[in-house]
């Protein structure tokens, strides 16, 4: 391993010439180059299932085309072997080429249209492409220890073995367990100059378990970061070597299966989140409705919309959405999946407020989108590969921090539930009603938590949950979600969700079906 990595300079100095050479100078183009190789091992039930060692390497080019006020985008991707990347100038050539002809036949058909139909051409010409300016820099992988330290048959062995330590325990019906350890660069040149690389070490441990006691419960999770092997001894978001994350996991499930399930409530009582629940909570109700090409209905044939934004003239922009105790945003500067220092159109990566004390302040944007908004790129157009087209994605979208401490949060509690740990989700279209699911879920009576249940949710209406927020701790916690979904087709990336405790009225929704709960 490591040989692809070698041809990186070489790489670099071709994206650009590609660029130069590029005939019929457009209105922007730009090419991404991402490599990775690593290394991953699994185990079923103390059993080897699967080891692997390999890399990757995928390209992506766009071109914009423009005429007057019309813009019009083009783009080609596809996975690369090591000898194109060996002589990549030819290919670079060939996906520049045939995004720059895509774009000028986006182009025409656009003219076509404004001059049918001048009515609607003012929607169409309001579509920019805004610049950000020209960046030449390197930011190496943060890791302590590289991937190149651990070997194959060590990943397999340490799989195999913590499996079989869960196989052994009392309660516990089947686990699958999975590693990951690798290395991603990335790297961005456009034709006014950029010429960007970016590395990211990658760690991650997957445990699925099924655990048979009074019922059958199923759960999984993962631990991980974009950090080298010492996320699997303990530098993670829940500060346990992988062994004690598994044990942690099937222990707890095992105790869940043992539980009585929650009854529903028919009508919205008062519930405690903890900063693992939140993170799902706010990945799903926070963070794809502030993606601007959600409010803007790009994404609405197949991922839903945003129910604060109709349309520029009917939004909730400047307007109390929740209470004042929520606060919520963007920022992909801090340690988590949605690290990083650029986007993948070459835009620095910028902290955004979406929510602020309850007033929907900005969306996550790119630097089309931005322009639609009359807002400034912050960085937010990310793909899962480089042969993807880009899509606006949350980065580490979290709620954060208040002033009240956890336990007083909780001892201040008369009657209600505590939620601990993420699930399942169900969103509505805009995201405006939602149905989450814990892992547990416990009873709270005058200010201490007490009987622990299982199969619980809570259900309620996003603007109607946001508005009934009355307390938010201190505690703020990231955590790392590795498979969230977007597009058409479909793109599966690694993101930052969290915050701290929190208090508010939902429904409790049961697996179960049945009426009034009690705590």
């Amino acid at each position: 391993m490591g040989q692809i990595f070698e041809l990186t300079e070489h790489v670099k100095e071709e994206t650009a010439t590609a660029l130069k050479k590029l005939g019929q100078r457009p209105f922007h183009a730009d090419l991404r180059v991402e490599l990775f190789e690593g290394k991953g091992a699994s185990a079923l039930n103390g059993t080897p299932k699967g080891a692997e060692e390999d890399y990757s390497a995928t390209i992506g080019a766009r071109v914009y085309s423009s005429y007057g006020k019309l813009i019009a985008s083009g783009f080609s991707g596809s996975i690369l072997g090591l000898k194109e990347l060996e002589k990549p100038s030819k290919v670079f050539r060939e996906h520049l080429q045939l995004a720059a002809r895509l774009s000028r036949h986006n182009l025409e058909n656009k003219k076509k249209f404004v001059k049918k139909h001048p009515i609607l051409a003012q929607g169409v010409e309001k579509i920019v492409f805004e610049k950000t300016g020209v960046f030449r820099e390197t930011h190496k992988a943060q890791c302590k220890k590289s991937h190149e330290d651990v070997s194959l048959e060590e990943i397999l062995k340490r799989a195999e073995k913590n499996s079989k330590s869960l196989a052994a325990k009392n309660g516990i019906a089947s686990n699958q367990l999975a590693l990951v350890v690798g290395e991603k660069r990335k790297i961005f040149a456009d034709a006014a100059g950029s010429l960007i690389e970016q590395d990211f070490a990658l760690t991650e441990g997957f445990i699925y378990v099924a655990a048979k006691g009074k019922s059958m419960e199923t759960y999984y999770d993962t631990l991980g970061n974009y950090r080298g092997p010492e996320v699997l001894d303990g530098e993670n978001e829940f500060g346990k070597t992988f062994e004690e994350f598994t044990e942690f996991i099937a222990d707890g499930t095992i105790e869940v299966s043992n539980a009585p399930a929650v009854k529903g409530t028919g009508k919205p009582v008062t519930v405690v989140t903890d900063p693992w629940f939140n993170a799902l909570l706010c990945h799903e109700i926070m963070g794809h409705p502030s993606e601007a090409d959600r409010a803007l209905k790009r994404e609405g044939a197949w991922a839903g919309r945003a129910w604060w934004y109709s349309s520029p003239l009917n939004n909730m922009l400047g307007k109390q959405v929740a209470s004042e105790e929520l606060t919520v945003f963007s920022d992909p500067a801090l340690e988590a999946y949605g690290q990083y220092r650029f986007d993948d159109e070459g835009t620095p990566a910028k902290k955004v407020v979406h929510i602020k004390n309850g007033v929907l302040d900005n969306f996550l944007n790119s630097r089309e989108t931005a322009g639609i908004l009359g807002a400034q790129p912050n960085g937010g157009m990310r793909a899962m590969s480089a042969e993807h087209v880009p899509l606006v994605r949350m980065n580490n979208t979290a709620i954060a921090p208040g002033k009240w401490k956890k336990d007083e949060l909780i001892s201040d509690t008369k009657e209600g539930f505590y939620l601990v740990g993420q699930k399942t989700p169900s969103i509505g279209e805009t995201r405006q009603n939602f149905k989450i699911t814990c892992w547990k879920i416990y009873g709270i009576k005058n200010g201490e938590v007490g009987q622990l249940y299982r199969q619980g949710g809570i259900t309620s209406d996003s603007h109607v949950f946001f508005r009934s927020i009355d307390a938010v701790a201190d505690d703020f916690k990231l955590f790392n979600i590795p498979n969230c979904g977007k597009g058409t087709p479909m793109q599966t990336m690694r993101v930052g969700n969290g915050g701290p405790h929190l208090r508010a009225k939902a429904r409790i929704s049961s697996g179960h079906g049945e009426p009034e709960a009690s705590a």
